[in-house]
């Protein structure tokens, strides 16, 4: 099975073709997630008569059609991309592999929701709604303000924590040509500072600080009320400098 989506994936043409059928796929579940609002849309036009009121009334629904986008898509998408994740647990799967052709198929999903969806919804109840139904786990009280977060069936995250915006939560890298899943873990009351970077096996404890900017390497832990933070730029002299004086 491994060398059959290896070839796969290595020819060309049978590349080209599978990517026709695959944003084929991705075009239906948008196209089924955007059936409410087209239908708004729909009978909005039938209101048109010529008049200017009728005018102004038919171009608030087309904004209130998209609004109704933005909640549909994430549910409906969401569930989609669940079932795509079934049997994704930690552990490293080579590129061949029949996960890693799925993975590939999902990826490109979510990144057509991450691109045009999550970042109207962030910062809002819709996108912890939509996470959840995707398989992440979120507390009560959560404050999540950046879109960029990718394979959330791995992700967990505890009450009263803050996600600040433009911050990473990545739960897959690629290592030694194979693709590596993690969860990341997030502890009640954690603070996640702006572009913030976390990778797979991150873990932090309760009342924990990770700072702006702050790059997090793969199965970092940071215990109980602890801080971690990047200095500000410095010549590599300075930077070893404190790591001898630690």
């Amino acid at each position: 099975m491994k060398s059959f989506f290896d070839r796969l994936l290595r020819n060309p043409i049978s590349f080209e073709i599978t990517s026709i059928f695959v944003y084929a796929f991705y075009c239906l579940v948008f196209s089924i997630a955007s059936i409410p609002s087209i239908f708004l849309v729909y009978q909005g036009t039938l209101l048109l008569d010529g008049s200017f009121l009728m005018l102004f009334l038919f171009t608030f629904i087309c904004f209130f059609a998209f609004y109704i986008f933005l909640i549909a898509s994430p549910v409906f998408i969401g569930a989609v991309e669940r079932l795509l994740t079934i049997g994704f647990v930690p552990g490293a799967y080579p590129t061949g592999s029949p996960v890693f052709f799925r993975w590939l198929i999902y990826t490109g999903l979510h990144l057509w929701l991450v691109n045009i969806v999550l970042p109207f919804i962030r910062g809002n109840n819709w996108i912890k709604l939509y996470l959840r139904i995707a398989g992440a786990k979120v507390g009560k009280e959560t404050f999540i303000n950046t879109h960029y977060i990718y394979d959330p069936h791995l992700l967990e995250i505890g009450d009263d924590v803050f996600v600040g915006g433009e911050s990473f939560l990545n739960c897959h890298l690629f290592d030694n040509g194979q693709l590596v899943f993690g969860k990341i873990k997030i502890d009640d009351g954690t603070r996640i500072g702006t572009y913030a970077y976390l990778t797979p096996g991150t873990q932090t404890g309760k009342n924990s600080q990770i700072g702006m900017y702050t790059y997090l390497r793969r199965n970092t832990k940071i215990g109980d009320g602890e801080a971690l933070m990047t200095p500000p730029g410095m010549s590599i002299r300075q930077v070893v400098k404190l790591m001898r004086e630690k």
